[in-house]
């Protein structure tokens, strides 16, 4: 399997413009190189609603982009259904969640749904209520996808959500109750979550389904996006927040002042000058922002948005050092406050077995050159960050 480099990043982010140059000197290898990727990174709606028409673009090519945006648009109507039981179960209770990201850009900013295909869908739940929610869903039959590792009581203090609960129709459902990770819980800085302000400030859409304000979109979109998952949530985050700036103003003062008090603005100016390089279109204010990001921490980024999955745990050890290794092989999960906790291995043949086969995995994926320099790009990134 081909594994993206700085070139094949930067020729699948050309896509996203409407009229990139070049296209017409790509081989016929070159795009059976590309496709698998833009395919994994669930870009061929998106491709396919900008080039249908794109004679640059090979035949067969578009042929299969609009077979996806065909199976994307069939895919949303199955979705749409399970998020609608989903609320009516919860609103039974008295329990109001405010729908994250996807649900809100699929159906109110992108020109139709299927141009933004839904993995699963992320609901944010008041903490207080988070264990009644989950119960709720389980007693109605929507299964968790795996089992927890930890008791309740201590996700709730170290986790943002527990796994996945499938909706009838197939579709995962994150029940989170914070909106990201909570700080300290990872290996490098993560902001806290702000899930009051969040409900305080949520907009109901025409659709009468709550929904983060813009500014919390944005703000939850380069959180998530460049703390939480150091950019391996993919390539749809740069049309994402153009389309989100595409729907309607944003308060850029307060965004960036926010941005500034928590520690989270180089993060955010970051991700902004990726929108503007590879989605020029969007209007972006950068009074008060911090300075411009090193054109070489762009190119390393853009890398990143498309980093091999299979290989982003193993890459992220060699990124944070000996001592982020251990605690990955301790399976200890650590937050701001203190508490500390251990992850269950008993599904996956008790610790020993876990620890080991983890181990030889990563030392694995460590010989290859490819991950070795995907996690030079994590690091490099993590030190610009955390600076």
């Amino acid at each position: 399997m081909a594994r993206p480099g700085g070139a094949t990043a930067r020729q699948i982010l050309a896509l996203l413009q409407p009229c990139p140059a070049g296209l017409d000197r790509l081989s016929a290898a070159d795009w059976a190189a590309l496709d698998p990727i833009i395919a994994r990174q669930r870009l061929q709606p998106l491709l396919h609603a900008r080039h249908r028409d794109n004679p640059a673009v090979p035949e067969a090519i578009r042929t299969g982009w609009a077979r996806a945006y065909r199976a994307a648009a069939l895919a949303t109507l199955t979705i749409q259904a399970d998020l609608a039981d989903c609320l009516a179960l919860l609103r039974a209770q008295g329990i109001e969640p405010l729908a994250l990201k996807g649900a809100w850009l699929a159906w109110h900013a992108y020109p139709h749904p299927a141009e933004r295909p839904l993995r699963d869908l992320d609901l944010l739940v008041p903490l207080d209520r988070a264990r009644e929610a989950l119960e709720v869903l389980q007693a109605a039959g929507w299964p968790l996808d795996e089992p927890m590792d930890l008791p309740i009581e201590q996700l709730l203090v170290v986790d943002k959500s527990p796994p996945p609960l499938i909706a009838p129709r197939g579709t995962p459902i994150e029940l989170h109750w914070h909106a990201w990770f909570p700080a300290g819980r990872l290996d490098h800085f993560s902001p806290a979550p702000d899930d009051a302000g969040m409900f305080a400030r949520a907009r109901r859409g025409n659709d009468g389904v709550l929904y983060p304000c813009a500014e919390d979109m944005l703000a939850h979109l380069v959180i998530h996006g460049v703390y939480s998952h150091r950019l391996d949530c993919g390539p749809l985050l740069l049309p994402d927040i153009a389309m989100l700036l595409a729907s309607g103003p944003l308060d850029w003062a307060g965004f960036w002042a926010r941005a500034a008090r928590d520690g989270w603005s180089s993060g955010a100016r970051l991700v902004l000058d990726l929108v503007r390089r590879h989605c020029p279109e969007a209007a972006i204010d950068f009074t008060g922002a911090p300075g411009e990001t090193p054109p070489e921490l762009l190119d390393a980024a853009a890398e990143l948005l498309l980093q091999d999955h299979d290989t982003r745990l193993s890459a992220g050890v060699m990124a944070g050092g000996l001592s982020g290794l251990v605690r990955r092989l301790r399976r200890e999960v650590r937050t701001a406050d203190g508490a500390a906790v251990r992850r269950d291995s008993d599904r996956d043949g008790g610790y020993l077995a876990w620890a080991g086969s983890r181990l030889r995995r990563t030392l694995a994926d460590l010989a290859d050159p490819a991950v070795r320099r995907q996690s030079r790009r994590m690091a490099q990134i993590s030190r610009w960050l955390d600076q």
